[in-house]
Protein backbone atom coordinates (compact mmCIF):
# COMPACT_ATOMS: atom_id res chain seq x y z
CA UNK A 1 0.00 0.00 0.00
CA UNK A 2 1.13 3.28 -0.29
CA UNK A 3 0.96 5.80 3.08
CA UNK A 4 -0.54 8.99 3.56
CA UNK A 5 2.70 11.26 3.28
CA UNK A 6 1.22 13.56 6.20
CA UNK A 7 4.18 13.80 8.07
CA UNK A 8 5.46 13.63 11.76
CA UNK A 9 3.87 11.98 14.69
CA UNK A 10 0.02 11.74 14.67
CA UNK A 11 -0.08 12.05 18.28
CA UNK A 12 2.89 14.71 19.27
CA UNK A 13 1.86 17.88 20.84
CA UNK A 14 1.29 18.31 24.84
CA UNK A 15 -2.45 18.81 25.48
CA UNK A 16 -1.97 20.34 28.74
CA UNK A 17 -0.02 22.73 27.01
CA UNK A 18 -2.73 23.63 23.77
CA UNK A 19 -5.26 23.47 26.75
CA UNK A 20 -3.43 25.49 28.84
CA UNK A 21 -3.04 28.60 25.92
CA UNK A 22 -6.75 28.23 25.16
CA UNK A 23 -7.28 29.12 29.31
CA UNK A 24 -4.97 32.39 28.95
CA UNK A 25 -6.97 33.39 25.46
CA UNK A 26 -10.10 32.66 27.07
CA UNK A 27 -8.74 34.84 30.61
CA UNK A 28 -7.34 37.39 28.85
CA UNK A 29 -10.28 37.70 26.35
CA UNK A 30 -12.45 38.52 29.62
CA UNK A 31 -10.10 41.20 30.61
CA UNK A 32 -10.86 42.64 27.28
CA UNK A 33 -14.32 42.55 27.80
CA UNK A 34 -14.29 44.30 31.18
CA UNK A 35 -12.20 46.79 29.16
CA UNK A 36 -14.41 47.61 26.55
CA UNK A 37 -17.80 47.90 29.09
CA UNK A 38 -15.69 50.26 30.90
CA UNK A 39 -14.40 52.15 28.14
CA UNK A 40 -18.23 52.29 26.44
CA UNK A 41 -19.00 53.51 30.31
CA UNK A 42 -16.56 56.08 29.63
CA UNK A 43 -17.95 57.30 26.81
CA UNK A 44 -21.04 57.62 27.94
CA UNK A 45 -20.26 59.82 30.62
CA UNK A 46 -18.45 61.98 28.29
CA UNK A 47 -21.48 62.33 25.50
CA UNK A 48 -23.61 63.13 28.82
CA UNK A 49 -21.06 65.51 30.80
CA UNK A 50 -18.27 66.57 28.95
CA UNK A 51 -19.61 69.65 26.11
CA UNK A 52 -17.94 70.55 22.96
CA UNK A 53 -15.79 69.34 20.20
CA UNK A 54 -12.75 67.85 22.63
CA UNK A 55 -15.53 65.89 24.39
CA UNK A 56 -17.34 64.32 21.36
CA UNK A 57 -13.56 63.75 19.95
CA UNK A 58 -12.75 61.67 23.58
CA UNK A 59 -15.87 59.91 23.24
CA UNK A 60 -15.64 58.89 20.27
CA UNK A 61 -11.88 57.81 20.32
CA UNK A 62 -12.91 55.83 23.87
CA UNK A 63 -15.92 54.48 21.79
CA UNK A 64 -13.39 53.43 19.31
CA UNK A 65 -10.95 52.05 21.36
CA UNK A 66 -13.69 50.17 23.34
CA UNK A 67 -14.65 48.51 19.66
CA UNK A 68 -11.04 47.22 19.14
CA UNK A 69 -11.37 45.65 22.77
CA UNK A 70 -14.42 43.73 22.04
CA UNK A 71 -13.11 43.25 18.50
CA UNK A 72 -10.06 41.68 20.64
CA UNK A 73 -12.13 39.67 23.14
CA UNK A 74 -13.98 37.81 20.17
CA UNK A 75 -10.61 37.05 18.63
CA UNK A 76 -9.35 35.49 21.62
CA UNK A 77 -12.16 33.74 22.50
CA UNK A 78 -12.69 32.34 19.10
CA UNK A 79 -8.97 31.64 19.50
CA UNK A 80 -9.50 29.85 23.05
CA UNK A 81 -12.72 27.81 21.38
CA UNK A 82 -10.81 26.81 18.37
CA UNK A 83 -7.65 25.57 20.56
CA UNK A 84 -9.67 23.73 22.99
CA UNK A 85 -11.44 21.81 19.84
CA UNK A 86 -7.63 21.20 19.13
CA UNK A 87 -6.99 19.86 22.42
CA UNK A 88 -9.88 17.95 22.35
CA UNK A 89 -8.85 16.31 18.73
CA UNK A 90 -5.19 15.42 19.68
CA UNK A 91 -6.00 14.18 23.13
CA UNK A 92 -8.67 11.58 20.92
CA UNK A 93 -6.16 10.85 18.51
CA UNK A 94 -3.59 9.97 21.03
CA UNK A 95 -5.50 7.72 23.07
CA UNK A 96 -6.22 5.89 19.92
CA UNK A 97 -2.63 6.23 19.03
CA UNK A 98 -1.66 4.64 22.52
CA UNK A 99 -4.13 1.58 21.89
CA UNK A 100 -2.43 1.05 18.53
CA UNK A 101 1.01 1.02 19.84
CA UNK A 102 -0.63 -1.86 22.60
CA UNK A 103 -1.83 -3.65 19.95
CA UNK A 104 1.22 -3.29 17.60
CA UNK A 105 3.84 -4.01 20.63
CA UNK A 106 1.36 -7.37 21.34
CA UNK A 107 1.46 -8.83 17.60
CA UNK A 108 5.36 -8.03 17.18
CA UNK A 109 6.10 -10.01 20.22
CA UNK A 110 3.72 -13.13 19.16
CA UNK A 111 5.17 -12.41 15.47
CA UNK A 112 8.60 -12.95 17.27
CA UNK A 113 7.83 -16.15 19.16
CA UNK A 114 5.78 -17.66 16.65
CA UNK A 115 8.34 -17.45 13.59
CA UNK A 116 10.91 -18.28 16.34
CA UNK A 117 8.90 -21.29 17.25
CA UNK A 118 8.07 -22.30 13.58
CA UNK A 119 11.56 -21.91 13.12
CA UNK A 120 13.13 -24.51 15.81
CA UNK A 121 9.94 -26.71 14.25
CA UNK A 122 11.79 -26.73 11.16
CA UNK A 123 15.31 -27.05 12.80
CA UNK A 124 14.51 -29.99 14.63
CA UNK A 125 12.29 -31.60 11.15
CA UNK A 126 15.63 -31.75 9.42
CA UNK A 127 17.68 -32.81 11.75
CA UNK A 128 14.85 -35.74 12.50
CA UNK A 129 15.04 -36.64 9.13
CA UNK A 130 18.73 -36.50 8.31
CA UNK A 131 19.51 -39.17 11.20
CA UNK A 132 16.32 -41.96 10.25
CA UNK A 133 18.30 -44.69 8.86
CA UNK A 134 15.67 -46.19 7.59
CA UNK A 135 14.97 -42.92 5.08
CA UNK A 136 10.69 -43.27 5.82
CA UNK A 137 10.56 -39.74 8.19
CA UNK A 138 10.18 -36.20 6.04
CA UNK A 139 10.56 -32.98 7.52
CA UNK A 140 6.51 -32.09 6.21
CA UNK A 141 5.48 -34.87 8.77
CA UNK A 142 7.62 -33.65 11.60
CA UNK A 143 5.06 -31.46 14.26
CA UNK A 144 3.23 -31.15 11.13
CA UNK A 145 0.06 -30.16 13.17
CA UNK A 146 1.92 -27.92 15.61
CA UNK A 147 3.72 -26.28 12.90
CA UNK A 148 0.83 -25.62 11.17
CA UNK A 149 -0.68 -23.95 13.98
CA UNK A 150 1.96 -21.49 14.54
CA UNK A 151 2.47 -20.01 10.66
CA UNK A 152 -1.37 -19.55 11.08
CA UNK A 153 -0.43 -17.46 14.22
CA UNK A 154 2.46 -15.69 12.15
CA UNK A 155 0.30 -15.00 10.02
CA UNK A 156 -2.01 -13.37 11.75
CA UNK A 157 0.43 -11.41 13.63
CA UNK A 158 1.67 -9.97 10.17
CA UNK A 159 -2.10 -9.31 9.34
CA UNK A 160 -2.64 -7.43 12.63
CA UNK A 161 0.89 -5.26 12.08
CA UNK A 162 -0.74 -3.78 8.57
CA UNK A 163 -3.68 -3.02 10.23
CA UNK A 164 -2.17 -1.28 13.13
CA UNK A 165 -0.21 0.73 10.15
CA UNK A 166 -3.17 1.24 8.11
CA UNK A 167 -5.02 2.68 11.27
CA UNK A 168 -1.81 5.10 12.04
CA UNK A 169 -2.01 6.56 8.67
CA UNK A 170 -6.03 7.47 9.37
CA UNK A 171 -4.52 8.78 12.42
CA UNK A 172 -2.14 10.69 10.52
CA UNK A 173 -5.00 11.89 8.25
CA UNK A 174 -6.74 12.96 11.11
CA UNK A 175 -4.33 14.86 12.82
CA UNK A 176 -3.15 16.67 9.53
CA UNK A 177 -7.27 17.72 9.15
CA UNK A 178 -6.85 18.71 13.21
CA UNK A 179 -4.42 20.71 12.46
CA UNK A 180 -5.71 22.42 8.84
CA UNK A 181 -8.64 23.19 10.93
CA UNK A 182 -6.87 24.70 14.03
CA UNK A 183 -4.95 26.72 11.86
CA UNK A 184 -7.55 28.41 9.51
CA UNK A 185 -9.73 28.69 13.18
CA UNK A 186 -6.44 30.97 14.29
CA UNK A 187 -6.58 33.05 11.37
CA UNK A 188 -10.42 33.37 10.89
CA UNK A 189 -11.23 36.89 10.31
CA UNK A 190 -13.21 36.81 13.45
CA UNK A 191 -10.05 35.85 15.30
CA UNK A 192 -7.10 38.67 13.40
CA UNK A 193 -10.04 40.67 11.68
CA UNK A 194 -10.46 41.52 7.96
CA UNK A 195 -6.74 43.50 7.75
CA UNK A 196 -4.96 40.83 6.85
CA UNK A 197 -6.78 39.36 4.26
CA UNK A 198 -7.76 42.98 2.92
CA UNK A 199 -4.50 44.16 2.94
CA UNK A 200 -4.31 41.45 0.24
CA UNK A 201 -6.78 42.68 -2.10
CA UNK A 202 -6.19 46.39 -1.72
CA UNK A 203 -2.36 45.72 -2.60
CA UNK A 204 -3.21 43.86 -5.76
CA UNK A 205 -6.47 46.25 -6.74
CA UNK A 206 -5.27 48.85 -9.35
CA UNK A 207 -8.89 50.32 -9.48
CA UNK A 208 -9.06 53.31 -6.93
CA UNK A 209 -13.31 52.77 -7.26
CA UNK A 210 -12.51 49.07 -5.56
CA UNK A 211 -9.51 50.25 -2.91
CA UNK A 212 -12.18 52.62 -1.57
CA UNK A 213 -14.81 50.14 -1.32
CA UNK A 214 -12.28 48.31 0.71
CA UNK A 215 -11.21 50.78 3.35
CA UNK A 216 -14.91 51.35 3.73
CA UNK A 217 -15.32 48.27 5.75
CA UNK A 218 -11.93 48.62 7.87
CA UNK A 219 -11.87 49.99 11.37
CA UNK A 220 -9.97 53.25 12.41
CA UNK A 221 -7.19 51.24 13.60
CA UNK A 222 -6.79 48.64 10.41
CA UNK A 223 -7.21 52.12 8.27
CA UNK A 224 -3.92 53.51 10.06
CA UNK A 225 -2.04 49.92 9.97
CA UNK A 226 -2.88 49.76 6.36
CA UNK A 227 -2.16 53.14 5.28
CA UNK A 228 0.82 53.38 7.02
CA UNK A 229 2.97 49.98 6.41
CA UNK A 230 1.40 50.91 2.45
CA UNK A 231 1.31 54.53 1.88
CA UNK A 232 1.41 53.84 -1.85
CA UNK A 233 -2.02 52.89 -1.74
CA UNK A 234 -2.89 56.45 -1.20
CA UNK A 235 -1.76 57.50 -4.76
CA UNK A 236 -4.04 54.51 -5.92
CA UNK A 237 -6.94 56.22 -4.12
CA UNK A 238 -6.40 59.37 -5.17
CA UNK A 239 -6.70 58.59 -8.55
CA UNK A 240 -10.61 58.02 -8.28
CA UNK A 241 -13.05 60.02 -10.17
CA UNK A 242 -14.57 62.42 -7.60
CA UNK A 243 -18.20 61.63 -8.76
CA UNK A 244 -17.39 58.32 -7.86
CA UNK A 245 -15.73 59.25 -4.80
CA UNK A 246 -18.98 61.46 -3.67
CA UNK A 247 -21.14 58.88 -4.57
CA UNK A 248 -19.37 55.88 -2.53
CA UNK A 249 -19.43 58.54 0.80
CA UNK A 250 -22.91 59.05 0.28
CA UNK A 251 -23.12 55.41 -0.09
CA UNK A 252 -21.30 54.89 3.19
CA UNK A 253 -23.73 57.75 4.82
CA UNK A 254 -26.68 55.79 4.26
CA UNK A 255 -25.60 52.84 6.55
CA UNK A 256 -25.94 54.13 10.18
CA UNK A 257 -27.00 57.12 12.61
CA UNK A 258 -24.90 60.14 12.48
CA UNK A 259 -23.00 61.51 14.92
CA UNK A 260 -22.80 65.07 16.02
CA UNK A 261 -20.57 65.59 13.19
CA UNK A 262 -22.98 63.67 10.57
CA UNK A 263 -20.88 60.88 10.16
CA UNK A 264 -21.84 57.86 10.19
CA UNK A 265 -19.59 55.11 11.91
CA UNK A 266 -18.00 53.53 8.43
CA UNK A 267 -17.24 57.86 7.49
CA UNK A 268 -15.87 58.67 11.17
CA UNK A 269 -13.68 55.52 11.17
CA UNK A 270 -12.13 56.37 7.67
CA UNK A 271 -11.56 60.59 8.73
CA UNK A 272 -10.39 59.03 12.34
CA UNK A 273 -8.42 55.86 10.20
CA UNK A 274 -7.34 57.76 7.21
CA UNK A 275 -6.81 61.58 7.84
CA UNK A 276 -4.36 61.83 5.12
CA UNK A 277 -6.57 60.19 2.48
CA UNK A 278 -9.92 61.71 3.83
CA UNK A 279 -8.38 65.21 3.99
CA UNK A 280 -7.02 65.54 0.19
CA UNK A 281 -9.68 63.33 -1.45
CA UNK A 282 -11.45 65.23 -4.26
CA UNK A 283 -15.07 64.57 -4.53
CA UNK A 284 -15.25 64.78 -0.60
CA UNK A 285 -17.48 66.97 1.13
CA UNK A 286 -15.70 70.02 2.43
CA UNK A 287 -16.60 69.43 6.75
CA UNK A 288 -15.33 65.73 6.20
CA UNK A 289 -12.38 67.07 4.81
CA UNK A 290 -11.73 69.89 7.26
CA UNK A 291 -12.44 67.35 10.20
CA UNK A 292 -9.37 65.09 8.57
CA UNK A 293 -7.50 67.85 8.15
CA UNK A 294 -8.04 69.08 12.13
CA UNK A 295 -6.27 65.35 12.47
CA UNK A 296 -3.49 65.96 10.04
CA UNK A 297 -2.94 69.82 12.25
CA UNK A 298 -2.53 68.17 15.41
CA UNK A 299 -0.30 65.47 13.88
CA UNK A 300 2.01 68.22 13.04
CA UNK A 301 1.50 70.22 15.88
CA UNK A 302 3.00 67.22 17.84
CA UNK A 303 5.85 66.51 15.29
CA UNK A 304 6.61 70.11 15.84
CA UNK A 305 6.64 70.08 19.32
CA UNK A 306 9.55 67.41 19.21
CA UNK A 307 11.30 69.41 16.72
CA UNK A 308 11.31 72.45 19.01
CA UNK A 309 12.23 70.37 21.62
CA UNK A 310 15.18 68.35 20.34
CA UNK A 311 16.32 71.97 19.31
CA UNK A 312 17.34 70.73 15.48
CA UNK A 313 17.26 67.58 13.48
CA UNK A 314 20.30 65.79 11.72
CA UNK A 315 22.71 67.15 14.20
CA UNK A 316 21.92 70.26 13.22
CA UNK A 317 20.38 73.31 15.64
CA UNK A 318 18.14 75.62 14.59
CA UNK A 319 18.58 79.25 13.86
CA UNK A 320 16.56 81.63 16.35
CA UNK A 321 14.28 81.95 13.01
CA UNK A 322 13.56 78.14 11.87
CA UNK A 323 12.46 78.10 16.24
CA UNK A 324 10.31 81.58 15.04
CA UNK A 325 8.91 80.07 12.02
CA UNK A 326 7.46 77.06 13.29
CA UNK A 327 6.00 78.65 16.56
CA UNK A 328 4.12 80.63 14.50
CA UNK A 329 3.50 77.43 12.31
CA UNK A 330 2.47 76.15 15.83
CA UNK A 331 -0.15 78.81 16.56
CA UNK A 332 -1.62 79.03 13.02
CA UNK A 333 -2.09 75.31 13.24
CA UNK A 334 -4.00 75.67 16.60
CA UNK A 335 -6.45 77.63 14.94
CA UNK A 336 -7.36 74.76 13.10
CA UNK A 337 -7.42 73.01 16.57
CA UNK A 338 -9.98 75.62 17.83
CA UNK A 339 -13.43 75.33 18.64
CA UNK A 340 -15.24 76.74 16.61
CA UNK A 341 -12.35 76.37 14.50
CA UNK A 342 -10.19 79.84 13.30
CA UNK A 343 -8.94 78.01 10.32
CA UNK A 344 -10.44 75.45 7.88
CA UNK A 345 -8.00 73.21 6.04
CA UNK A 346 -9.33 71.90 3.17
CA UNK A 347 -6.00 70.79 2.01
CA UNK A 348 -3.14 70.15 4.03
CA UNK A 349 0.20 68.25 3.16
CA UNK A 350 3.14 70.17 4.77
CA UNK A 351 5.26 67.47 3.09
CA UNK A 352 3.80 67.84 -0.67
CA UNK A 353 4.07 72.14 -0.55
CA UNK A 354 -0.07 71.96 -0.41
CA UNK A 355 -2.38 73.85 1.68
CA UNK A 356 -6.12 74.89 0.84
CA UNK A 357 -7.53 77.45 3.71
CA UNK A 358 -11.62 77.79 3.38
CA UNK A 359 -12.70 81.03 4.51
CA UNK A 360 -16.88 80.86 5.18
CA UNK A 361 -19.24 78.81 6.02
CA UNK A 362 -19.86 76.07 3.22
CA UNK A 363 -23.33 74.82 2.92
CA UNK A 364 -27.10 74.95 1.10
CA UNK A 365 -26.60 78.57 1.44
CA UNK A 366 -23.51 79.25 -0.35
CA UNK A 367 -23.91 81.63 -3.73
CA UNK A 368 -20.60 82.34 -4.08
CA UNK A 369 -17.45 80.42 -4.48
CA UNK A 370 -14.09 82.10 -4.64
CA UNK A 371 -10.93 80.62 -5.75
CA UNK A 372 -8.53 82.63 -4.31
CA UNK A 373 -4.80 82.07 -6.17
CA UNK A 374 -1.61 83.89 -4.36
CA UNK A 375 1.41 84.95 -6.14
CA UNK A 376 5.36 84.74 -6.75
CA UNK A 377 7.43 83.69 -3.79
CA UNK A 378 3.75 82.03 -1.94
CA UNK A 379 5.09 79.32 0.80
CA UNK A 380 3.67 77.33 3.51
CA UNK A 381 4.81 79.89 5.80
CA UNK A 382 2.74 82.68 3.98
CA UNK A 383 -0.38 81.28 5.26
CA UNK A 384 1.11 81.22 9.12
CA UNK A 385 1.58 85.36 9.12
CA UNK A 386 0.07 86.90 11.38
CA UNK A 387 -1.30 89.24 10.90
CA UNK A 388 -2.95 87.37 8.07
CA UNK A 389 -1.02 87.72 4.91
CA UNK A 390 -1.88 85.94 1.69
CA UNK A 391 -5.50 85.38 3.20
CA UNK A 392 -6.40 88.82 3.08
CA UNK A 393 -8.40 88.81 -0.18
CA UNK A 394 -10.29 86.26 1.20
CA UNK A 395 -11.45 86.89 4.62
CA UNK A 396 -12.66 90.32 3.15
CA UNK A 397 -15.01 88.79 0.44
CA UNK A 398 -15.66 86.24 3.25
CA UNK A 399 -17.21 88.81 5.68
CA UNK A 400 -19.41 91.12 3.49
CA UNK A 401 -21.56 87.90 2.60
CA UNK A 402 -21.90 85.19 4.71
CA UNK A 403 -23.26 82.92 1.73
CA UNK A 404 -19.70 83.36 0.08
CA UNK A 405 -16.83 81.08 0.44
CA UNK A 406 -13.66 81.49 -0.36
CA UNK A 407 -10.67 78.87 -0.94
CA UNK A 408 -7.35 80.35 -0.52
CA UNK A 409 -5.07 77.85 -2.50
CA UNK A 410 -1.54 76.58 -2.74
CA UNK A 411 -1.77 73.63 -4.34
CA UNK A 412 2.28 72.66 -4.81
CA UNK A 413 4.99 74.43 -4.95
CA UNK A 414 4.48 77.85 -6.29
CA UNK A 415 7.36 79.69 -8.19
CA UNK A 416 9.92 81.63 -5.93
CA UNK A 417 11.66 83.39 -8.74
CA UNK A 418 10.78 86.10 -11.10
CA UNK A 419 12.48 83.86 -13.90
CA UNK A 420 10.20 81.09 -12.10
CA UNK A 421 7.13 82.60 -12.63
CA UNK A 422 7.66 83.20 -16.32
CA UNK A 423 8.07 79.52 -17.49
CA UNK A 424 4.21 78.17 -18.36
CA UNK A 425 5.95 74.65 -17.57
CA UNK A 426 5.92 75.46 -13.49
CA UNK A 427 2.02 76.58 -13.97
CA UNK A 428 1.00 73.60 -15.84
CA UNK A 429 1.29 71.22 -12.92
CA UNK A 430 -0.88 73.28 -10.57
CA UNK A 431 -3.18 74.32 -13.16
CA UNK A 432 -3.89 70.74 -13.39
CA UNK A 433 -4.50 70.20 -9.63
CA UNK A 434 -6.38 73.66 -9.40
CA UNK A 435 -8.87 71.90 -11.77
CA UNK A 436 -9.31 68.73 -10.34
CA UNK A 437 -9.95 70.74 -7.20
CA UNK A 438 -12.74 72.52 -8.69
CA UNK A 439 -13.73 69.11 -10.23
CA UNK A 440 -13.98 67.56 -6.54
CA UNK A 441 -15.59 70.41 -4.91
CA UNK A 442 -18.07 70.50 -7.86
CA UNK A 443 -19.71 67.68 -6.00
CA UNK A 444 -20.71 69.32 -3.25
CA UNK A 445 -22.71 72.01 -4.79
CA UNK A 446 -24.50 72.95 -8.18
CA UNK A 447 -22.56 74.52 -10.43
CA UNK A 448 -25.69 76.54 -11.72
CA UNK A 449 -27.11 78.08 -9.10
CA UNK A 450 -23.54 78.79 -7.20
CA UNK A 451 -21.18 81.79 -8.73
CA UNK A 452 -17.78 80.58 -9.19
CA UNK A 453 -15.07 82.68 -9.30
CA UNK A 454 -11.22 81.98 -10.15
CA UNK A 455 -9.11 85.45 -8.78
CA UNK A 456 -5.45 85.26 -8.97
CA UNK A 457 -2.50 87.66 -8.11
CA UNK A 458 -0.13 87.95 -9.94
CA UNK A 459 1.46 84.35 -11.10
CA UNK A 460 -1.74 83.24 -9.31
CA UNK A 461 -3.13 84.67 -12.43
CA UNK A 462 -1.53 82.28 -14.58
CA UNK A 463 -2.36 79.70 -12.07
CA UNK A 464 -5.84 80.23 -12.92
CA UNK A 465 -5.49 80.65 -16.36
CA UNK A 466 -3.71 77.35 -16.52
CA UNK A 467 -6.44 75.32 -14.54
CA UNK A 468 -8.89 76.73 -17.31
CA UNK A 469 -6.44 75.06 -19.92
CA UNK A 470 -6.80 71.63 -18.05
CA UNK A 471 -10.87 71.96 -18.38
CA UNK A 472 -11.56 74.19 -15.06
CA UNK A 473 -14.54 76.92 -15.60
CA UNK A 474 -15.19 79.88 -13.99
CA UNK A 475 -17.45 82.87 -14.15
CA UNK A 476 -15.71 85.16 -13.58
CA UNK A 477 -12.16 84.96 -14.20
CA UNK A 478 -10.41 88.18 -11.74
CA UNK A 479 -6.51 89.55 -12.54
CA UNK A 480 -5.31 91.05 -9.37
CA UNK A 481 -2.16 92.51 -11.12
CA UNK A 482 -2.23 89.14 -12.89
CA UNK A 483 1.03 88.24 -14.62
CA UNK A 484 0.05 86.12 -18.06
CA UNK A 485 -1.33 83.40 -19.43
CA UNK A 486 -0.30 80.19 -20.84
CA UNK A 487 0.36 80.32 -24.63
CA UNK A 488 -2.78 77.13 -25.20
CA UNK A 489 -4.95 79.46 -23.08
CA UNK A 490 -8.21 81.07 -24.81
CA UNK A 491 -11.16 83.13 -23.12
CA UNK A 492 -13.95 80.69 -22.45
CA UNK A 493 -17.48 81.68 -23.66
CA UNK A 494 -19.88 82.25 -20.78
CA UNK A 495 -16.68 83.67 -18.58
CA UNK A 496 -16.24 88.05 -17.80
CA UNK A 497 -12.43 88.81 -17.66
CA UNK A 498 -11.35 91.68 -15.42
CA UNK A 499 -7.43 92.73 -14.73
CA UNK A 500 -7.12 95.35 -11.48
CA UNK A 501 -3.75 96.98 -10.91
CA UNK A 502 -1.90 99.50 -9.43
CA UNK A 503 1.02 100.92 -11.49
CA UNK A 504 3.57 98.69 -10.24
CA UNK A 505 6.92 96.77 -11.01
CA UNK A 506 5.09 94.12 -13.28
CA UNK A 507 3.28 96.23 -15.39
CA UNK A 508 6.28 98.21 -15.85
CA UNK A 509 8.04 95.05 -17.29
CA UNK A 510 5.48 94.07 -18.68
CA UNK A 511 5.52 96.96 -21.41
CA UNK A 512 8.73 95.05 -22.39
CA UNK A 513 6.88 92.57 -23.83
CA UNK A 514 9.13 89.91 -22.60
CA UNK A 515 6.89 88.89 -19.49
CA UNK A 516 4.81 85.37 -20.74
CA UNK A 517 5.96 86.66 -23.87
CA UNK A 518 3.24 89.56 -24.20
CA UNK A 519 0.41 87.63 -23.06
CA UNK A 520 -0.75 89.93 -20.34
CA UNK A 521 -4.09 90.46 -18.83
CA UNK A 522 -2.99 94.32 -19.44
CA UNK A 523 -3.40 94.39 -22.78
CA UNK A 524 -5.32 91.40 -23.37
CA UNK A 525 -8.88 91.89 -25.43
CA UNK A 526 -10.19 89.43 -23.06
CA UNK A 527 -9.91 91.48 -20.15
CA UNK A 528 -11.90 94.34 -18.59
CA UNK A 529 -9.87 97.79 -17.56
CA UNK A 530 -10.89 100.53 -15.61
CA UNK A 531 -7.94 101.55 -15.87
CA UNK A 532 -4.76 101.91 -13.76
CA UNK A 533 -5.65 102.46 -9.83
CA UNK A 534 -3.96 105.39 -7.81
CA UNK A 535 -1.58 104.20 -5.27
CA UNK A 536 -1.57 106.03 -2.11
CA UNK A 537 2.06 107.02 -2.91
CA UNK A 538 1.46 107.75 -6.73
CA UNK A 539 2.03 111.20 -6.33
CA UNK A 540 5.62 110.94 -4.77
CA UNK A 541 6.26 108.78 -7.89
CA UNK A 542 5.69 110.94 -10.38
CA UNK A 543 7.82 113.58 -8.43
CA UNK A 544 10.67 111.62 -6.62
CA UNK A 545 14.05 111.47 -8.71
CA UNK A 546 15.07 108.38 -6.33
CA UNK A 547 15.07 105.14 -8.48
CA UNK A 548 15.32 103.59 -4.93
CA UNK A 549 11.98 105.03 -3.76
CA UNK A 550 10.33 104.74 -7.37
CA UNK A 551 10.92 100.87 -7.03
CA UNK A 552 9.89 100.49 -3.56
CA UNK A 553 6.91 102.21 -4.26
CA UNK A 554 6.25 99.93 -7.37
CA UNK A 555 6.81 96.75 -5.06
CA UNK A 556 4.22 98.25 -2.57
CA UNK A 557 1.78 98.68 -5.23
CA UNK A 558 1.98 95.53 -6.43
CA UNK A 559 1.44 93.81 -2.88
CA UNK A 560 -1.18 96.92 -2.10
CA UNK A 561 -3.97 95.03 -4.79
CA UNK A 562 -3.90 91.70 -2.76
CA UNK A 563 -4.46 93.33 0.83
CA UNK A 564 -7.69 94.26 2.40
CA UNK A 565 -6.30 97.42 4.21
CA UNK A 566 -8.08 101.06 3.87
CA UNK A 567 -5.73 102.05 0.57
CA UNK A 568 -7.23 98.91 -1.15
CA UNK A 569 -10.71 99.02 -0.60
CA UNK A 570 -12.00 100.88 -3.64
CA UNK A 571 -10.52 98.31 -5.55
CA UNK A 572 -12.18 95.29 -3.75
CA UNK A 573 -15.70 97.35 -3.95
CA UNK A 574 -15.00 97.25 -7.31
CA UNK A 575 -14.09 93.69 -7.55
CA UNK A 576 -17.30 93.08 -5.49
CA UNK A 577 -19.28 94.73 -8.19
CA UNK A 578 -17.99 92.76 -10.64
CA UNK A 579 -18.59 89.46 -9.62
CA UNK A 580 -21.87 89.75 -7.80
CA UNK A 581 -23.59 91.94 -11.08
Amino acid sequence: MVRADVGGDAGAGSVDEISRAARVRSETADDAERAASELHRVAGWAESSWRGRSGREFASSAADVAAEFAALAAGLEHHAATLRTYAAAVERIQSEQRVLEARRTRARTSLLLGEARVEAITREAAEVAAADPTGLATEADHRAGERSSCQRRVDDDRRELLVVDLAHDELAIERADADRRCIVGLGDPVAVGRLPAMTESAVATRSPEQLLALLGGLTRTDLAVLLREHPALLDTAFRADPERVRAWWDELGRNGSPDADGLTAAQAALVGGAPVLIGALDGLPPAARVLANRLNARDRREEIARLLTSGGRAGVSFTSDEIAALKREDDYLAGALAEPPAVQLYLFDPAADRIIEMIGAFGPETSMIITYVPGTGTTMESFHRDPRGVQQVGDWFATRDTRTVVFVAKDGRFPQTLLQANLPVVAEPTGERLAGFQEGLRQSYDPGVVTEVGMGHSWGLANVASSEVAGARYDHVVSLAGAGMPPAWQPREGTTYTDHRYLDLLQVAQWSGKVWDGRNPGNHWAFESDGLLRGPDDGELAVTSSLERKAEILAENHSLIAQSNVDNLRALERIERVVTR
